[in-house]
């Protein structure tokens, strides 16, 4: 992997480097709209680098830029104080940097501020473009609890900076597509802003309207299920001064709950009141997606219960909480008779019957799943007496069997069955173990048996 460090010699005259000098002198000190769109990417991202980021197009970007220029009265200046870069692919670079900037004239009052760069670059014909940057706040002279992306753009009189917060405010406001909301700290987190984007997002269609609905308190849209770990990451992210990111369910207008991904960072007002400003971006396909995925890989394909890799990855989450259990191990007996008998599609066809009759038998507690082969493992989260575990094991075998029996007679199929109950905390490879080998010695003593052991 090839590195370009301020820590190696000659770093300065690296391509890579030239364009990121390039881009901040365009930018800060020669406020050239022009030179400072040339170095960017159509596509170019900016204010996020987390999970679903949030994307400014290069035609947004140059009015967004126009706009910081015209409220940027005072003279910029910078310097590079930390560089890092590293090629991840051919010709594809990350970089992250540290900057100060310094704003008005030197020897005269000025203000300086530490930034943080990251961001990545591309090859475009003989140079280098920016495909996506973020600019993190450093924590030299910066007023506590602001932004940097925002507090960049300020004067240096108040005048000016109120004039300039509300510019930039409008500006992200309207570049994001996410939709931004602002709550106070305080219990339920009061609703102080949101972007017209917000609302179109929960499908309403005025402030009045979503504030109403919520009582004016923004913790009222969120699941109710979710809203211990939302206040849990904020009231965290707040105490670090730190971003946050976190995914959870809000709830729409016409009553259903939407996915989003929410970005948050506290900072405070110019009247010194201390809010939490996130934006929110509905990642709800991305969501479905995920756990359409996650299920398909985690069930059998033949049967659709789960299969080897689901089930175990259940059943240790319950073992680990040291719950009670009771553990069954199936065995298909004579399968392969059954098979060379009438053939091998016939042989799915009573492994899909023998998980249809599991569905019916036992009740959505258990954990249901195929290890492959003829092989079948039924997982309670409690202890059953012996009665009871022998009954339902019973009603189950003579179930297969019979439907076996009238029709594959000559395949002689049955269940053989192990299985372990107990309250003692175990792991699956212990229950697995134990079961097997009550499973196997029902086969070699002659097959279609059930064998029960309590392990206190």
């Amino acid at each position: 992997m090839y590195i370009v460090s301020h820590k190696n010699i000659g770093y300065t005259e690296h391509l890579i480097y030239k364009n990121f000098k390039d881009f901040f002198d365009g930018y800060l000190i020669e406020r050239d709209v022009e030179k400072t769109l040339s170095l960017l990417d159509d596509g170019i991202f900016t204010l996020g680098t987390v999970k679903d980021e949030i994307t400014v197009e290069k035609e947004e970007f140059c009015e967004l830029l126009k706009q910081q220029l015209e409220v940027l009265s005072d003279k910029a200046d910078y310097k590079v104080d930390e560089f890092y870069a590293k090629e991840i692919v051919d010709n594809v670079w990350e970089v992250a940097a540290t900057i100060k900037v310094v704003l008005g004239d030197k020897g005269q009052d000025n203000m300086e501020y530490i930034t943080r760069f990251t961001g990545s670059f591309k090859i475009m014909g003989e140079d280098y473009v920016i495909c996506s940057c973020y600019i993190s706040k450093g924590n030299y002279n910066t007023e506590s609890r602001e932004f940097v992306p925002i507090k960049f753009y300020f004067g240096n009189n108040l005048v000016d900076k109120r004039k300039s917060e509300q510019a930039a405010l409008d500006i992200i406001c309207k570049a994001m597509p996410g939709g931004i909301v602002a709550g106070y700290k305080a219990e339920g987190f009061p609703i102080c802003f949101v972007n017209d984007k917000y609302l179109e997002l929960l499908g309403y269609s005025s402030y009045e309207e979503y504030a109403n609905e919520i009582q004016g308190l923004a913790l009222n849209s969120i699941h109710p299920d979710d809203r211990d770990m939302v206040t849990e990451a904020i009231n965290t992210s707040y105490d670090a001064d730190e971003q946050y990111g976190i995914e959870y369910r809000i709830k729409h207008k016409n009553g259903k709950y939407i996915y989003v991904y929410d970005i948050g960072k506290k900072l405070t007002t110019l009247d010194n009141r201390e809010i939490i400003i996130c934006v929110l971006i509905d990642v709800t396909e991305t969501v479905k997606m995920r756990q359409r995925l996650a299920k398909e890989s985690a069930s059998d394909e033949l049967t659709g219960i789960y299969n080897r890799r689901g089930g175990i990855r259940i059943m240790e989450h319950h073992l680990k909480q040291g719950q009670p259990y009771t553990f069954a191990i199936f065995d298909i007996d004579n399968l392969k008779k059954l098979n060379d008998e009438y053939n091998h599609i016939v042989g799915d066809v009573a492994l899909k019957k023998f998980a249809e009759l599991m569905k019916e038998i036992f009740d959505e507690e258990t954990t249901l799943s195929r290890f492959g082969g003829d092989e079948f493992i039924a997982y309670i989260p409690k202890k059953l007496s012996k009665e009871y575990i022998e009954d339902t094991l019973t009603i189950l075998q003579n179930a297969y069997n019979k439907f076996a029996k009238e029709n594959y007679p000559r395949s002689h199929s049955s269940v053989s069955i192990g299985c372990v109950s107990g309250t003692r905390k175990t792991t699956f490879d212990i229950l697995y173990q134990a079961a097997d080998e009550l499973m196997y010695s029902i086969k070699k003593s002659g097959k279609n048996g059930c064998q029960i052991v309590e392990m206190d």
